[in-house]
């Protein structure tokens, strides 16, 4: 009998959308993208759900505040992803009887600001008692039947491209681990940005052909819009952005660049797809808030361009269970 630790997170998942898919269903976008999107005539609600735990979520640094604020991004970040306007936000707490009222307020405060920097609600929740914190989140969007932005639709010839900067949590992480005080890295790693407002723009733009966040890293990223797509990529190396604290925590610590900025998760940042006419279009509105980094093709190998020499792109990234 396999253990979960046998499978790791993405083949659970797998196998559970084996039998999910087997029930009849209402909904317009089912289990396997970022979120669930149902019809509700002119528009789709767009409903999706993670959770946080105090000892897997909470690393060296982090206040209970940002505990918070983690819980409301991470799911944010999934209706960003899907080229929603959030509507808000329901929290589910497992909590110490232990656990101090002020602390429980301090996470609070995280959820509250979080839910106004992208302009939601706190809309409700549950508490129960648990043996550690347990924040389980599920936020709720909107967006326009024309505008919603799935894993699936990359074509051949689409550009690849991210939002922000690669690794740059992963180098927060080490900051902290390491006590290299490297602030805005550790704000990376800390209070992750759900980029709502790129993916309201990618939506509007009607150019995006596919589109999810990155949280277990680029490269995995990478491999799940190729196969929801049934294309291949080509991701140039060169063309990735990557902020200097990456490198300077390399040279303290010897971690490899590469390693931190493609298979190291945490950024949650938007890896999309777009056709190439509407590169114009989408740095008018955008600015320099994007990087082309690659082009989907033909096949099914994602190849990795770096240095001059071409090789495979290894499908690996951060993995619950393993």
């Amino acid at each position: 009998m396999s253990k979960l630790s046998d499978l790791g997170e993405k083949e659970v998942v797998r196998k559970i959308l084996a039998r999910v898919a087997t029930i009849e269903s209402g909904s317009v976008v089912g289990p396997g993208d970022d979120a669930a999107a149902v019809d509700m005539g002119l528009l789709y609600l767009v409903a999706s759900t993670d959770i946080v735990l105090e000892r897997t979520h909470m690393m060296k640094g982090m206040s209970h505040k940002q505990l918070g604020w983690m819980v409301a991004a991470v799911n944010f970040s999934d209706i960003a992803a899907m080229g929603a306007k959030p509507i808000g936000l329901v929290v589910s707490m497992g909590l110490p009887r232990d656990l101090e009222f002020d602390l429980l307020d301090q996470i609070f405060d995280g959820i509250l600001d979080c839910c106004e920097s992208v302009k939601g609600e706190m809309l409700g929740g549950d508490t129960k008692e648990a043996s550690e914190i347990t924040l389980a989140g599920a936020a709720l969007g909107t967006v326009s039947k024309r505008g919603i932005l799935l894993r699936k639709g990359a074509r051949p010839g689409d550009l690849l491209a991210v939002t922000g900067t690669m690794g740059l949590a992963a180098a927060g992480f080490h900051s902290l681990m390491h006590n290299l005080t490297l602030k805005k890295a550790e704000k990376a790693a800390l209070e992750p940005v759900p980029r709502v407002k790129e993916g309201l723009v990618l939506s509007a733009s009607g150019m995006v052909t596919s589109c999810m966040d990155i949280s277990d890293g680029l490269a995995s990223s990478v491999h799940a819009l190729s196969e929801a797509s049934q294309v291949a990529f080509e991701v140039d190396y060169s063309a990735i952005p990557v902020e200097k604290e990456v490198a300077e925590v390399t040279k303290a610590t010897g971690i490899g660049t590469e390693e931190m900025v493609l298979y190291y998760g945490g950024d949650y940042q938007l890896l999309f797809t777009f056709k190439p006419e509407g590169l114009g279009i989408l740095r008018s509105r955008l600015g320099s808030t994007f990087s082309v980094i690659g082009k989907a093709k033909m096949g099914s190998e994602n190849l990795l361009i770096k240095g001059g020499k071409t090789g495979h792109l290894e499908k690996r990234g951060y993995e619950h269970f393993t």
